[in-house]
């Protein structure tokens, strides 16, 4: 469901599936692992992510606060506009960052 590719200094995290309470907290552990071996810059890869639910909502949020907490960001990449809505609509997009593919993604942390 997770594979994690680095590129550069960023990983890139590409789900597939929905984002929800089956594998929110695989995506957390995954981003807490790459926390603990330094890693504070990541992109989520969400183009293979066809919903998200209230845990998946969680997740994002809990991500952002550990990541920021060490001194990263957490980017959002290639969501469908269905997403696009539910994190607008719950006003988590005030806190996250979202691009509309990985590559701007990955080259935002250097602007």
């Amino acid at each position: 469901m997770l594979n994690v590719k680095p590129q550069g200094a960023v990983d890139v995290v590409q789900l597939s599936g929905p984002l929800n309470h089956e594998c929110a907290e695989e995506l957390v552990e995954t981003i807490q692992s790459g926390l603990a071996e330094g890693q504070p810059m990541v992109v989520l890869d969400m183009s293979d992510v066809p919903l998200m639910d209230s845990a998946g909502l969680e997740a994002l949020l809990d991500i952002h606060d550990a990541v920021l907490l060490k001194g990263g960001a957490v980017k959002l990449a290639a969501l469908n506009q269905l997403c696009v809505d539910v994190i607008r609509v719950t006003g988590i997009a005030s806190r996250l960052e979202s691009y509309t593919d990985v590559k701007l993604a990955v080259g935002s942390f250097v602007q």
